[in-house]
């Protein structure tokens, strides 16, 4: 009789289900939404009704520091963000953010199976659940003026800063350029008002932001990778069920990497689309590449050795760089 009381008084809390407050900048009917939103029903499928979750889209609960201090007070419960966004939590994350590090895809490619562990471990460890990391695609520069070697680089290349991000502000004042930080909702106002006439972009996010209706040449030369996530509080994520962790991360990884090969279709369709719409596609002079290379390394070695910018395991990531590029040079690749 007492064990099937104890049973009855116990049986709703187990039935209940978990749901998962989740923010996101994507914009509802977005292909990205409508992706996250498959991996949801799937996981409410497959958990019985057990992890559902609730997305709140295109920035309503504001920016990626604004969602940080909600999951901390316990408000939300995850976002999707990237991987710059999370480096305040694991300076790891800013392996993959650094300007100039990685020439081709291909280099990236190649160290991703090593290092992206790395950096969902120290997402953990700094209390966010990561299922995989999604590559958007390098961010190029687009400009209303020509730049093709350092001899067009100057105080007149009035170039958009993100907030918060002291590396790319240093890099760009070495080189000789003019940074102007401003969040990026104020892009395609400061591109209208002449504020700044130079910003980086992914090549379908030039054309889906309409930046590049205020642009005519578009350096070809990868500047940084762009990458995301979408990740949960670790304390709200361990209170699931163990079987539907993995649920969780199974399927959300999937969707991730869904995510990513159509970022790769969609910036190769852009390509295309920017030629088209008038867009002159520049090819940078090698010397002056390695120039800016050069400039990048320098100002990343102050400013980690500083400790104004960490980026633990960057030592590592380089040394196999070299490797992997030694690899290519003697395939002749």
């Amino acid at each position: 009789m007492i064990a099937a009381l104890l049973l009855a008084a116990i049986a709703p809390i187990a039935g209940q289900a978990q749901q998962f407050k989740i923010a996101t900048l994507a914009p509802d009917g977005s292909s990205w939404m409508e992706r996250m939103r498959e991996a949801a029903d799937e996981v409410r499928a497959r958990t019985d009704g057990a992890v559902r979750i609730r997305f709140y889209p295109g920035g309503v609960m504001g920016d990626a520091d604004t969602l940080m201090r909600r999951i901390r007070l316990g408000q939300l419960h995850g976002g999707t963000f990237t991987l710059f966004e999370l480096s305040s939590i694991a300076p790891e994350a800013n392996l993959y953010s650094l300007p100039f590090e990685f020439r081709n895809a291909q280099e990236l490619a190649q160290l991703r199976e090593e290092f992206d562990p790395v950096i969902l471990a120290a997402l953990r460890e700094g209390g966010m659940v990561a299922p995989a990391i999604a590559n958007g695609g390098f961010a190029y520069l687009f400009s209303e003026l020509r730049i093709a070697g350092t001899d067009d680089v100057s105080s007149a290349l009035k170039v958009w800063v993100q907030e918060d991000d002291p590396m790319s502000l240093r890099v760009l004042k070495e080189v000789g350029a003019s940074p102007v930080v401003m969040s990026i909702a104020e892009v395609y106002t400061g591109l209208q008002t002449g504020a700044i006439n130079t910003f980086a972009s992914t090549l379908s996010g030039a054309i889906i932001l309409q930046w590049h209706t205020r642009a005519q040449y578009m350096l070809d030369l990868p500047v940084l990778v762009t990458a995301g996530t979408i990740a949960l509080d670790r304390k709200a994520f361990e209170r699931l069920d163990p079987a539907h962790r993995e649920i969780w991360l199974e399927v959300f990884g999937e969707a991730l990497r869904a995510q990513q090969r159509q970022a790769k279709a969609e910036n190769a369709e852009a390509r295309q689309a920017l030629i088209e719409e008038g867009i002159e596609i520049v090819d940078p002079d090698p010397a002056d590449v390695r120039a800016w290379e050069r400039i990048s390394d320098r100002v990343v070695d102050e400013m980690t050795a500083s400790g104004e910018f960490p980026v633990p395991g960057l030592q590592r990531l380089r040394a196999r760089l070299r490797e992997t590029r030694a690899e290519d040079e003697g395939a002749g690749r």
